[in-house]
């Protein structure tokens, strides 16, 4: 991630003194937690969906070579829904999220590296890229997403320590509906 945003994220998951914070810097740090986590997921995407298509690629190269045949890149077209389509889940359970696309603004920018390894606009060759370097292409976009994978899941740590300790406070009667409300 570029220097800002990870040390504005490394930043929010200093919760050393968390019940000292408080509702509206709770609320604030959560808020902006959602806001990277959006990003995270959106770039997250992103690269994921090049992985796809690239391991669409080599295999469609692979089972051509196994019949002999030229295999068509309309075929990989044809099946552009299910490559790109969000048909499996990691292991960890998913969020429901409060934010439903990155805020405007810069784009994020873990978005610009998925670019500099795989522009979109070589997305609609892939056929003319020599399987060594669509291999390597496919070993960075892989390496780039589980590296966003993993600071979403420390983001996702620091979301729940934020929000167990708001809850808390309204357990115990520290923060009241009023507060939220006033």
């Amino acid at each position: 991630m570029a220097g800002d945003a990870w040390e504005e994220q490394l930043a929010l998951s200093d919760l050393a003194g968390l019940p000292g914070m408080s509702l509206a810097e709770l609320r604030d740090r959560r808020e902006k937690c959602a806001e990277m986590e959006m990003g995270l997921s959106y770039v997250r995407r992103l690269a994921q969906a090049r992985v796809d298509l690239l391991v669409a690629e080599l295999e469609r190269r692979r089972h051509a070579l196994g019949e002999r045949t030229s295999g068509s890149v309309g075929e990989v077209v044809d099946q552009l829904p299910h490559i790109l389509g969000d048909r499996s889940r990691g292991q960890w359970p998913g969020r429901l999220p409060t934010l439903f696309a990155p805020g405007e603004g810069p784009e994020p920018p873990l978005a610009s590296r998925v670019e500099e390894v795989l522009p979109a606009d070589r997305l609609g060759s892939l056929n003319e890229i020599p399987g060594t370097e669509l291999t390597a292409l496919l070993d960075q976009l892989s390496s780039l997403e589980r590296d966003v994978s993993a600071r979403r899941r420390a983001l996702h740590d620091v979301m729940d320590r934020l929000q167990e300790e708001l809850v808390r406070r309204y357990k115990t009667g520290e923060a009241t509906v009023e507060t939220l409300l006033g």
